[in-house]
């Protein structure tokens, strides 16, 4: 821990009692979720749809964040999630490497 680093690197009240093991920081028991083994920022800014990776955008569709193996990015700042690109029916230009609605 950093010189300053016993108290939550989160709430900065509280002292640090466990490290997460995702990003590293000192937190205290209120900012860490047992549950999924990781801190609250962590937890909170996981991919909704496979809660393995950290989220990049959110689906223009549902609002579900997502990370990038789960979301389509349609233009440099919109992304659909798989599952929404199939119900609205995007499919792959291969040769410009963009989604189009079919």
């Amino acid at each position: 821990m950093s010189e300053n680093s016993s108290l939550c690197e989160i709430c900065g009240l509280n002292p640090a009692v466990v490290k997460c093991p995702v990003c590293g920081r000192f937190v205290c028991e209120d900012d860490f979720d047992y549950e999924k083994n990781m801190c609250l920022v962590c937890s909170n800014t996981r991919c909704e749809i496979c809660g393995k990776k950290p989220s990049i955008g959110y689906c223009r569709v549902c609002g579900r964040v997502g990370c990038e193996d789960c979301l389509i990015e349609e233009t440099p700042v919109s992304y659909v999630c798989r599952e929404c690109a199939g119900k609205i029916g995007l499919e792959l230009n291969a040769k410009k490497l963009r989604y189009k609605l079919r």
